[in-house]
């Protein structure tokens, strides 16, 4: 999506010809060199099947590039989502269109309400994680400089925190909730096709199933420890 093209904008860009706008990929390993042990169960880029259906900055703009990613909330290794999303507002970084987190967003420079919180009424409350999106003018979404984040950083202790393994309960049909909604984004990494909407049906059972074949493990259409282990390699 060019400075012309309406953001978000579904295209024709096939999923498998996008590429992260390069201010995200930089930003994104800036968070990764600060706390290197981070969990990333909750990171994201381009967008799955309900995002395809809809405007969003995790659908391929019409060159090609994604123009948004979500970064894990993970207090514990030192990146709490609320404190990065306030150091990037802080920064008044001109690539910033809006920051998402924990049920309010506030705009760039050229949004309404520059650099204010305001309440967000999207269906994700975005508690798991931040959401970034950059403007859409390639110059802005495509400048690979490094990212000003004023106030934020990792104590040495969080840093060299072993990486976490996140516990996550057995799911199976009939579940719901966000360990449900982790569970879809995870096989939709892997292959599948589903709608995240949070809720363990006759669908997401199949493809659990279809996961569990291809990995060589019992299939149940059960979600446990092994699935789990299997999802997240």
């Amino acid at each position: 999506m060019t400075s012309n093209v309406p953001t978000g904008a579904a295209t024709t860009v096939a999923r498998t010809k996008w590429r992260l706008a390069r201010s995200l990929a930089v930003l994104r390993d800036q968070i990764n060199a600060l706390s290197p042990n981070r969990s990333k169960v909750a990171d994201g880029t381009v967008g799955d099947t309900a995002h395809s259906a809809r405007r969003s900055d995790h659908n391929p703009n019409a060159l090609g590039v994604v123009q948004a990613i979500d970064l894990t909330d993970d207090p514990s290794h030192g990146v709490d989502n609320r404190r990065l999303a306030q150091a990037l507002l802080d920064s008044r970084d001109s690539r910033i269109k809006y920051v998402i987190a924990d049920s309010e967003i506030a705009s760039g420079a050229a949004g309404p309400s520059p650099w204010i919180w305001r309440k967000y009424v999207g269906t994700n409350a975005h508690r798991h994680h931040v959401h970034i999106s950059v403007a859409d003018d390639p110059r802005l979404y495509d400048d690979a400089s490094a990212w000003n984040l004023p106030g934020f950083d990792v104590a040495p202790a969080q840093a060299a925190k072993p990486v976490t393994k996140p516990v996550y309960p057995v799911l199976a049909k009939g579940t719901k909730g966000t360990d449900v909604e982790r569970l879809q984004k995870l096989l939709n990494d892997k292959g599948a096709k589903l709608i995240v909407d949070a809720d363990f049906g006759d669908r997401t059972e199949r493809a659990v199933r279809a996961f569990q074949k291809a990995a060589r493990l019992t299939v149940d259409g059960r979600v446990g420890p092994q699935t789990w282990e299997a999802l997240l390699s």
